[in-house]
């Protein structure tokens, strides 16, 4: 197959650049320790105040999610011409990670995606890259949903695209008595999976199962 590459765009609105100071970052948590009434412990004011910072830096930089826009795709057709696929192609299951930015709490997730290709198709892991470089950072479900499926439809542009958020959040579990049960779910679909068999497809092979979240 013939390597083909995306049109050219305007990366910045769709991965940002994602800069970490850390110096801001110890001094922000020094001043919580204080608020926290932990100022007497000389050990945690002299170390913990880095080892958050350099935390909060492998969360939002990990570098194996790094990814260039726009990145490889590939023929969607063999050496005859004629296309490869040209119904859903479904991936379920990617975990993620990501930050609510109301708490600064940590949020795991699972994302189901579906598209049906045009001229391009991707591997898998790209999909999966893409949708934690822009989960790690103190983000909203929403506009994650929105930011992900743009990066999707600039890249593949394909005839369709469906992408389902399933999150559970750290800053439920800590606020109640239990461990949380709740499931936040977030889903959009453009093109031919707004509706129609395509849309219903993706959507029995994503909720056939209730997710199970762990890192």
């Amino acid at each position: 197959m013939s390597d083909l590459s995306s049109k050219e765009f305007n990366a910045g609105p769709l991965l940002p650049p994602k800069k970490v100071s850390l110096g801001q970052i110890e001094d922000g948590v020094r001043l919580l320790l204080k608020g926290l009434g932990q100022d007497q412990k000389q050990e945690v004011m002299d170390n913990t105040p880095r080892r958050v910072a350099e935390m909060y830096q492998d969360i939002i930089n990990a570098p194996w999610c790094d990814i260039e826009i726009p990145w490889k795709c590939f023929s969607n057709r063999d050496e005859k011409g004629e296309k490869l696929v040209d119904d859903l192609v479904i991936v379920t299951d990617c975990h993620y990670v990501s930050l609510c930015e109301h708490h600064l709490a940590p949020a795991l997730g699972i994302a189901h995606f579906a598209y049906i290709p045009n001229e391009k198709i991707t591997g898998y892991s790209k999909v999966k890259k893409g949708l934690n470089y822009l989960a790690r950072q103190p983000q909203l479900n929403e506009r994650l949903l929105k930011q992900t499926l743009d990066v999707l439809e600039t890249v593949l542009e394909p005839a369709g695209v469906g992408l389902i958020l399933q999150s559970t959040h750290t800053c439920l579990v800590c606020k109640s008595n239990a461990p949380a049960q709740e499931v936040v779910t977030v889903q959009g679909f453009r093109g031919a999976l707004k509706q129609g068999q395509f849309r219903q497809d993706f959507l029995n092979t994503a909720y056939g199962k209730r997710p199970v979240f762990g890192v």
